[in-house]
């Protein structure tokens, strides 16, 4: 079975773990099992006599000498369980340099004490923290339900598997409908025997187990709308929302506070703007706030900067606007070219007593979604709108896009059967007509609505979200998508 060009695999220290490596690999590995324990190796060979792919070594395992004894053709990879890290960091320093063991071959490293890792970094190792693999077994257990991959990928929770134990907006929804910027489903299993790669067809149930891969933070929060059928939001975005804040800005605090309140952020983060003076301002801001919930930040000199403040985990930025003049309109163009995650276009037209979900959206899906969220939280009522072609002027193209708002709303209406979806088509200018029929509802209002970042916002190609916002007297919450199902905002990249 095993010939003399067989792959192989080395084991320095045939401790707890070795002993349990070496029972794993036995029946498909070449092994060379290295010890200095003299008994401990004559216990191992008597009970491993017929395996004649293992072969044991007694010797210290940082010996140039212990080495010379092992044949190092057709190696795979070499394992170290030694706990003594001067030890360890020895076999790493033999092998690449005295043998020049190429960077190919994976030297892999046990440590119960992971403060001297970067010791082993110039050597090319591949750290393993049994604590940490045991810890994330344990929580796994407390969860319930809740399994994060310990050993595959980043081991950071950006793959999970979890069972679906409640109802939700993404449960008996066919997966296209779910254009998720920053998760996906990998895999569903059903009934404990089925196991299907999913396509757009397909729907998760209840009782299924589901295997989810996306930013830890908001694979977190998908996990609780499986297991709870809670909605998260912002946290699927993150766990807090920042406002700019001077003298002229106390009416979009107030707003801000009252987003707060009505979602499941955490904390309103403060950063001072211009005019701020603190003996002035922050009396203002402790007598309108609960001081649990808020942090006064670092001052801003540009508004945009609220997008790449990756430490403070910011779910929703608030931008203070009032109905603009021409020029202001530009700054506004800025702000939608800058943005990495949403943000609320801020009017002050709270309490609001509608949101208003525009499917003249670039992800009208993801633009509901956001919308029915929002909504079963905060109890406010909502509303959908669409403006198509007048139909005389209605192309085959034209049909089929109506044909998919109707679906899209028909699919919500389905998963919330307990919630009245009010859906109004207009026909027209999108940018007139919704500005219209906002003023003939004449309330306090929140209009959501998902916008292309990487559209070129020319007058050859008016972006209908950018140009609603101007006109509209209402609070706009604006949700930034790349490509469709595309991250703007990698929360990898801020963990590194």
């Amino acid at each position: 079975m095993f010939s003399k060009n067989s792959r192989k695999v080395i084991i320095f220290g045939i401790g707890v773990f070795g002993k349990k490596l070496l029972h794993d690999l036995r029946e498909r590995w070449e092994i060379i099992a290295v010890d200095f324990d003299e008994k401990n190796i004559e216990e191992l060979s008597s009970k491993y006599k017929n395996y004649k792919n293992i072969t044991f070594i007694k010797g210290d395992a940082s010996s140039i000498l212990t080495w010379k004894k092992i044949n190092l053709q057709n190696l795979s990879s070499i394992i170290s369980t030694i706990q003594d890290k001067d030890v360890a960091l020895e076999i790493c320093r033999i092998g690449r340099e005295a043998f020049k063991i190429s960077k190919d071959t994976p030297f892999i490293v046990l440590l119960i004490d992971s403060s001297s890792k970067k010791d082993f970094e110039r050597y090319n190792v591949e750290i393993i923290e049994p604590a940490d693999i045991v810890s994330k077994k344990i929580v796994s257990l407390v969860e319930k339900n809740f399994y994060v991959a310990i050993n595959i990928g980043l081991g950071k929770g950006e793959i999970v598997q979890t069972e679906v134990r409640a109802p939700s907006h993404l449960v008996e929804r066919k997966l296209k409908y779910i254009k998720s910027t920053r998760w996906r489903v990998a895999a569903i299993y059903r009934d404990n025997k089925k196991f299907i790669l999913p396509t757009p067809e397909d729907v998760i149930k209840v009782k299924d187990k589901v295997v989810i891969v996306g930013y830890p933070s908001v694979v977190e929060s998908i996990v609780n709308i499986f297991l709870k059928g809670i909605p998260q939001f912002p946290l699927q975005f993150g766990n807090n929302i920042a406002v700019p804040f001077n003298k002229d800005y106390t009416r979009s605090l107030e707003e801000a506070e009252y987003l707060r309140k009505n979602s499941k952020a955490h904390k309103l983060l403060i950063f001072p703007y211009k005019k701020f003076k603190r003996e002035r301002d922050i009396p203002n801001i402790e007598e309108k706030l609960d001081k649990n919930f808020f942090e006064i930040k670092e001052k801003l000199s540009d508004l945009s900067q609220l997008f790449y403040l990756k430490k403070h985990s910011i779910g929703l930025v608030i931008i203070p606007f009032t109905k603009p003049p021409f020029f202001k309109g530009m700054f506004l163009k800025e702000i939608f070219k800058r943005a990495t995650k949403p943000f609320l276009i801020s009017r002050a037209t709270y309490p609001y007593e509608k949101i208003l979900v525009s499917l003249n959206s670039f992800d009208p899906v993801f633009s509901l979604e956001i919308g029915m969220e929002f909504s079963r939280i905060s109890k406010i009522p909502i509303e959908v709108i669409y403006v198509a072609k007048p139909k005389k002027l209605r192309g085959i193209e034209d049909r089929k896009k109506l044909d998919e708002m109707n679906g899209i709303v028909n699919d919500f209406r389905h998963i919330y059967n307990h919630i009245n979806i009010k859906y109004t088509v207009l026909e027209g200018n999108p940018v007139r007509k919704t500005e219209k029929y906002i003023d003939k509802l004449d309330k306090n209002l929140l209009l959501i609505m998902s916008y292309d970042k990487n559209d070129t916002f020319s007058i050859f190609n008016p972006n209908t979200q950018y140009l609603t916002t101007k006109k509209v007297y209402t609070s706009v919450l604006l949700l930034p998508v790349g490509k469709k199902g595309e991250a703007l905002d990698s929360e990898m990249e801020q963990e590194r």
